[in-house]
């Protein structure tokens, strides 16, 4: 049989409250009976105590016991109707005093002489119930003993009837704690299973595509942060779809434009329509050359987003790369009519990275910067200690700059600023460079301004043991 989770968490708990209350009731009985019956057996000691003076009176007086169970069912029915005792002896004794206390009367060798309740069973006295009445003393000598059974631990009836009362109570509390656990455990139980089938019912419509699936929170507590945390992995999701669609978009986008120039112009040669010049032969490899351009970058990306891109790290001083790896773009810098600084620090600082994909990195920076930088302006090239353990390199322009909101975007993927997009590049070389500096374990960021530049920044964490310049 098939018990939903509602039904086991309102049996959970209320196996736990009626377990919980039977304890409590059972043990509060115990005590109860116990401290009760002491306290019976104590106050039917003192009303023996308060009772023997008038038992010794009617010794001395008569000498015996002769006659004196018909005395005490005379006066014990007087004190049972709470009627004053008729005679002076006995009249220290409230008329109230027993009540439903059975008195007995033993005589020196412990035999019943008299018995308020004679015509009840007799009383089977216990080993040590003298010891529980008041001794009769006269002249030093003991001739009989007052025992209030009571005392002995038997209870009477109003005694029983409260017990039984006390019990009634408890067991009366017991259920309606029980009750009232039962309606709380169905409350808490609605309570805990709403966000959890409000997540069921949102898992199943995201299997089925639908990421637009949120949960409302109506807690701070867990359930309020397992459904934050749904929604956030929901609100990721959709994200991650609605960008997996734009890559596939623009990864079209970027094949078709190649491709289509190629089948024309192979079309155009195949019809005659054009011939084979040497003109012709380099648009078309510079079209190859770009379609192997993507697929290398998106093999990278893939890599690098598998953790799977292998780096030949190997001690690289900064000093010495920068002045390398500028010197390489020189002509390009020339040709474009622009100015090319490096500013490096007069201490040697070492990383351990793969210097081809360093390399790659600080080419990518540099290129957007010449293509963004009109002639006469400056690119300026920074390497700086920050911190303690790391170096920053900065690829700093005076371009056109970025606008503000384009510029939370350059690093997504195809991601290419309006006023820059003239069909040239992939759109994937930030997003590369971002993904390289990460596998060496640092951070890439920008800064622009509209008209005054733009601002590439990264940095590396350096070797424990700087290596001498070259």
């Amino acid at each position: 049989m098939n018990i939903n989770l509602r039904t086991r968490l309102i049996l959970s708990f209320l196996v736990t409250i009626v377990v919980t209350v039977s304890i409590v009731i059972l043990l509060a009985n115990v005590i109860t009976r116990r401290r009760f019956t002491y306290m019976v057996s104590a106050n039917g000691e003192r009303l023996a105590r308060r009772v023997a003076p008038a038992f010794t009176d009617y010794y001395v007086k008569n000498g015996s016991w002769q006659g004196v169970e018909e005395m005490m069912m005379i006066y014990y029915q007087r004190w049972s109707q709470n009627q004053p005792p008729p005679n002076p002896e006995l009249g220290n004794v409230p008329p109230d005093l027993f009540r439903d206390d059975r008195l007995l009367l033993l005589d020196r060798s412990g035999k019943v002489v008299a018995d308020s309740a004679s015509h009840e069973a007799p009383v089977k006295l216990p080993a040590g119930s003298l010891e529980k009445g008041a001794p009769i003393i006269i002249a030093g000598r003991r001739v009989g003993t007052v025992i209030v059974v009571s005392a002995l631990g038997e209870l009477n009836n109003w005694q029983t009837a409260f017990l039984r009362q006390v019990t009634n109570l408890l067991l009366g509390i017991g259920v309606i704690i029980t009750g009232v656990g039962l309606i709380v455990s169905g409350f808490q139980a609605q309570r805990i299973l709403a966000p959890i089938k409000a997540l069921s019912v949102a898992a199943r419509h995201i299997s089925t595509g639908d990421l637009s699936q949120r949960i409302p929170i109506t807690s701070d507590d867990e359930l309020g942060e397992m459904a934050a945390s749904f929604n956030t992995m929901a609100a990721e999701l959709e994200k991650q779809e609605e960008l997996r669609h734009r890559v596939m978009a623009d990864i079209a986008h970027e094949l078709r434009t190649p491709l289509s120039v190629l089948q024309i112009e192979l079309e155009s040669l195949e019809d005659g329509l054009i011939e084979p010049t040497a003109e012709v032969i380099v648009g078309l490899q510079s079209e190859v050359v770009h379609l192997g351009q993507l697929v290398n970058d998106l093999r990278v990306l893939s890599l690098t987003d598998a953790g799977e891109l292998h780096l030949a790290q190997q001690p690289v001083e900064l000093r010495g790369f920068l002045r390398e790896v500028t010197a390489r773009v020189g002509a390009q810098v020339h040709e474009a009519g622009l100015t090319l600084k490096t500013v490096l620090p007069p201490a040697p600082l070492t990383v351990s990275a793969d210097q081809r994909r360093l390399t790659q990195i600080l080419l990518n920076l540099l290129s957007n910067a010449i293509t963004h930088t009109p002639a006469g302006g400056t690119i300026t090239v920074t390497l700086r200690q920050v911190e303690e353990e790391r170096a920053a390199i900065a690829v700093a322009d005076t371009g056109t700059g970025i606008p503000t909101a384009d510029l939370p975007h350059i690093f997504e993927r195809f991601y290419q600023v309006k006023a820059a997009r003239n069909g040239a590049g992939t759109g994937l070389g930030l997003s590369i460079a971002r993904s390289l500096v990460a596998a060496h374990g640092g951070q890439l960021w920008a800064a622009s301004a509209v008209g005054e530049g733009s601002t590439f920044t990264f940095d590396l964490p350096l070797v424990a043991e700087p290596a001498s310049s070259g």
